[in-house]
């Protein structure tokens, strides 16, 4: 494979960590203010709050991060963190919760259910505090995106046990991207990619380039999942992975691999011919993040099968390298839909919630309040004006990043000042802390300078040209299971997305003939899909 120098490796590495620090909001919130020096006759002690987040892999994490100390001095308290790895933070809370020493405030399981299951003995109920006016930047949000409600409430109590992500932009995950520069020189383009086998010929074509895997995938097999079928119709972005979705067509819930058999055995197929003809790397389905991401940046990967935002195949904007997106091409006979991402993150990001036993609730509500106040949003995607960030009204986000490393500060050399850290390196930019999302981050339209409006709208063109083409459809409906009801729905769909991963990786690997494909989506009655697709039906018609 073709090899970057580990000076550019590195440069552009840097640059990518950077661009998923930043961001704006376009709202107006009610304001949180500082907390009180006091009445000058006596200091009151400063609480230390014990926290306990997730983080992103590689990036530092420490109470004294700035990100916490500026916080918590914004909010009158002091953090304790404790921070496990990402990939073992299950089992911490496992932990936790058999020792009954909660930490103050945490990051709780990724999903919208048990939050709700441990709530009334654990956490704190938000209600109250609402209702007396101590969250008002929350509520905001919440009254501007009710589903979040819908999806976190307690069914039995009608209770909110925690704090969401907010995602305040419409979003379509999934768009493959390729290096059409490398597609020219083999007299292709990728706007001529309007079928699987135009696309196989794109694939091979890029092989000549490159000599061998032209793309890979990582975080295992339920996101290489996600990031593929896309394009077959047979996938939900950021869902439960169990091969339930919405037909808005239908206005029902269906079983994928049974009710979309045959786009999801094309689907499989052409994932079996990329791994046959050694187009997929070996190592997609434990490939780690930092090494898919060199692979991109590096040329390695000319082919990226990942989010509509991300342009990691050309981080250093060279002009010779063009890089252009995939876009949906008919299965069946038609373009197949993708869903927009709901406008609240939990399965991926958690939600956060507040130890009833802690002495500091108050504190802590305060504390979680500013997170959703635009100061708030601006310290933890940005941080400090002046320290790591400007302001300036001509260019597309009004922010540019001249103190941190940045499209700003990375000379042509593609090194750095010396000493110059990254936004990251301060604990800012962290999607796991913030309460808000703004579409400035997620579209990265902040790392764009003066004159670069055309390329700041790279994103929003592409999320058009999707909906001109009919690729999008609503966000997945927000059912909310009672605590029977989400074990049952564990119990099915743990079989359920164990007998999917196992044999679907079978099929691709080469290791299971096609000829059993018949054989194995008969399994699924087995395992009681018609059972699961009856669940979710009955719950959907609760909705209307």
């Amino acid at each position: 494979m073709n090899k970057a120098t580990t000076r550019t490796a590195a440069a552009v590495m840097a640059i990518w960590m950077t661009i998923l620090a930043g961001c704006q909001s376009g709202e107006k919130a009610v304001s949180t203010a500082p907390a009180a020096a006091g009445d000058g006759k006596s200091a009151k002690e400063i609480p230390t709050v014990e926290i306990m987040t997730a983080w992103d892999p590689g990036l530092p994490i420490s109470s004294d991060l700035p990100v916490f100390v500026e916080w918590g001095k914004r909010t009158g308290i002091k953090f304790n963190v404790n921070s496990p790895p990402r990939d073992a933070f299950k089992e911490k809370i496992n932990i936790v919760l058999t020792s009954g020493q909660l930490p103050d405030m945490m990051k709780f399981f990724q999903d919208e259910t048990t939050q709700k299951e441990y709530g009334p003995q654990l956490f704190v109920a938000l209600d109250d505090y609402m209702k007396a006016g101590k969250l008002p930047n929350l509520e905001r949000w919440l009254k501007k995106y009710p589903e979040i409600e819908k999806a976190m409430r307690r069914p039995e109590d009608g209770k909110l046990y925690g704090f969401p992500l907010v995602q305040d932009f419409d979003f379509a995950t999934t768009l493959w991207q390729v290096r059409n520069d490398l597609l020219k020189k083999e007299g292709l383009d990728a706007s001529q990619i309007q079928s699987v086998d135009d696309l196989k010929k794109a694939m091979l074509a890029l092989k000549k380039q490159t000599g061998d895997y032209i793309t890979s995938s990582r975080l295992g097999f339920d996101y290489f999942a996600e990031r593929t079928q896309v394009y077959f119709g047979i996938n939900v972005n950021n869902g439960p992975n169990n091969g339930m979705m919405f037909d808005p067509e239908q206005k029902k819930f269906m079983f994928a691999p049974v009710d979309y058999k045959d786009r999801y055995k094309q689907w499989v197929e052409l994932m079996r011919w990329m791994y046959a003809e050694k187009l997929l790397h070996p190592n997609f389905l434990t490939m780690k993040d930092q090494e898919l991401f060199a692979g991109y940046a590096s040329d390695d990967f000319p082919l990226m099968l990942e989010q509509t935002a991300m342009k990691n195949l050309n981080m250093t904007d060279d002009p010779a390298k063009e890089v252009q997106p995939i876009y949906p091409f008919k299965i069946d006979g038609k373009i197949q839909s993708q869903n927009l991402d709901p406008h609240y993150n939990i399965h991926y990001r958690s939600p956060l919630v507040i130890n009833k036993k802690s002495k500091y609730i108050d504190e802590i509500i305060k504390a979680m309040d500013y997170t959703y106040s635009d100061a708030g949003i601006e310290l933890l995607m940005l941080g400090v004006e002046g320290e790591t960030f400007s302001k300036d009204p001509k260019t597309p986000s009004g922010y540019k990043f001249d103190k941190t490393q940045s499209a700003w500060t990375v000379g042509a050399d593609g090194k750095f000042p010396d000493g110059l850290k990254k936004g990251t390196d301060y604990g800012y930019g962290t999607w796991w802390l913030t309460g808000v999302i703004p579409a400035a981050a997620r579209y990265s339209t902040w790392s764009y300078k003066e004159g670069q409006e055309k390329e700041a709208q790279l994103v929003p063109d592409r999320m058009k040209k999707l909906k001109e083409l009919g690729a999008l459809r609503d966000p997945e409906p927000a059912l909310n299971w009672s605590k029977e009801e989400s074990s049952k729905i564990s119990e099915i769909s743990t079989a359920m997305k164990t007998y999917i991963s196992e044999n679907v990786t079978k099929f691709i690997l080469g290791q299971k003939p096609m000829t059993e494909w018949d054989a194995f989506t008969d399994g699924f009655k087995k395992l009681r899909y018609e059972e699961l697709a009856n669940m979710y039906n009955e719950k959907y018609k609760t909705l209307k």
